[in-house]
């Protein structure tokens, strides 16, 4: 019965039906056809929104879009263009060391992607850049968001697999910098080839300068990620105090009006509830798979091919990369993740070190057709179809497949952070 549902709910989302309803129709189903009280709908529903964590999605999305309104995005490109211009193909380079700060922020992939290729996109364009690889080198940076602290996947991957949150940040750090490497070297690569231009020349002063009109932004994840792992507030506090915090830059900044704050809110309101909508919806859907005991078979078909826990974390990023293409990242980790725990603790992989792999992997479906969002977006801003922007982001798509393998091979390099910070 389980394999037809999760065929139906698959088919739906395909149909274009809001994911949400799609889990709900599918669920319904199930509930009509066991004879389950319909109630059990209502107290599942509402039972998986009773997590006190969720709170942080909503701030730190607000948070993101805040640091775009108030011109703090346009502080810190200038001073990754004073510390990076001077190469062959600088804004390239700048492009990542931007979405690296950025990140830190807001830990939105679509607001990385949107925010920072607004201005990215066209000075890459006036600098004599093709548009191709402005808005491609843009769209794949955007997937730094989600893997460096704070994350809004993490939060969902967090409240979805029961795991330390805390230890999740600390483990997107060491990787996410080592995904942006690997986009700087194929950014150095296709520069030298291209012979893309030099930006102007190294001056300290230019970097002085900018680094102070950057230094409050610059402040923001020193204030977020210092107080949660020096133990001042959780998660949820944090992305409390990084709304706030962000409010009162754009005082200091003179950059913020209410109604363009009340717009921002709006605006943030309706994403947030069409996601708060969904993760309700997939707390019954999860309920749903545990009764049939999906979960049991799934760990029994795979252990049966092999207990190799090199080979399960790879079939999973290949399923995962498939899944990627066709469905958003947050459905996937909500409708997979509770019925992959139990597989993952029986052949001894770390929850922190799949969640962290199996997080980056759905994330670069948001930049691959036909229903990455990021890809939408970029493609939008640099007023490109969205095929000549995929085809530009091939070379940057290997690097982060590849960057994702080696990770699936690197679980102490993974688990590096966490385990010295906090303990194993």
């Amino acid at each position: 019965m389980t394999g037809w549902i999760v065929l139906l709910i698959v088919v739906l989302i395909l149909l274009r039906m809001p994911i949400a309803a799609a889990l709900g129709t599918a669920t319904g189903i199930y509930l009509m056809w066991k004879g389950i009280p319909s109630m059990i709908g209502p107290q599942r529903i509402l039972g998986t929104l009773q997590n006190e964590l969720l709170v942080a999605i909503p701030m730190f999305l607000i948070a993101g879009r805040l640091m775009n309104l108030i011109g703090a995005t346009r502080r810190i490109f200038d001073l990754s263009v004073a510390i990076l211009g001077h190469v062959r193909g600088g804004l390239g380079y700048v492009v990542v060391l931007t979405s690296i700060i950025f990140s830190a922020m807001s830990g939105s992939a679509t607001a990385d992607a949107v925010g920072v290729g607004s201005i990215t996109v066209q000075e890459m364009r006036r600098n004599g850049y093709d548009a191709e690889f402005a808005a491609a080198i843009t769209l794949a940076a955007s997937t730094l968001a989600p893997i460096i602290p704070p994350s809004i996947m993490f939060i969902v991957y967090s409240v979805t697999a029961e795991v330390s949150v805390g230890r999740l940040f600390l483990a997107g750090v060491l990787p996410g910098l080592l995904i942006a490497a690997a986009l700087m070297v194929t950014v150095g690569v296709l520069s030298a080839r291209r012979r893309y231009p030099i930006a102007g020349s190294f001056r300290i002063g230019n970097v002085w300068q900018t680094f102070r009109r950057a230094f409050l932004s610059l402040v923001t994840p020193v204030i977020i990620l210092g107080g949660m792992f020096g133990g001042y507030f959780t998660a949820t506090e944090a992305a409390v105090v990084a709304v706030d915090y962000v409010i009162l830059l754009g005082l200091v900044y003179r950059a913020i009006s209410w109604r363009l704050f009340y717009r921002e809110i709006v605006t943030a309101g309706t994403l947030i509830g069409a996601l708060m909508l969904i993760i309700s919806v997939s707390g019954l859907s999860a309920w749903m798979f545990t009764m049939d005991q999906l979960p049991l078979h799934l760990e029994t078909a795979v252990t049966s091919l092999t207990r190799n826990p090199t080979l399960i974390m790879l079939l999973l990023v290949l399923i995962g990369l498939i899944l990627g293409t066709i469905m958003d990242a947050i459905p996937i980790i909500l409708i997979l993740v509770p019925a992959l725990i139990p597989l993952i603790n029986s052949v001894g992989i770390d929850p922190v070190h799949f969640g962290l792999v199996f997080v980056i992997t759905t994330v670069i479906g948001l930049i691959t057709p036909p229903v990455g969002m990021c890809l939408y977006g970029i493609s939008a801003v640099a007023k490109l179809p969205i095929e000549v922007v995929f085809r530009a982001t091939l070379p940057f798509f290997l690097a982060l497949v590849l960057s994702v393998v080696a990770l699936v091979f690197m679980p102490r390099f993974v688990l590096f952070l966490p385990n010295l910070l906090l303990g194993r």
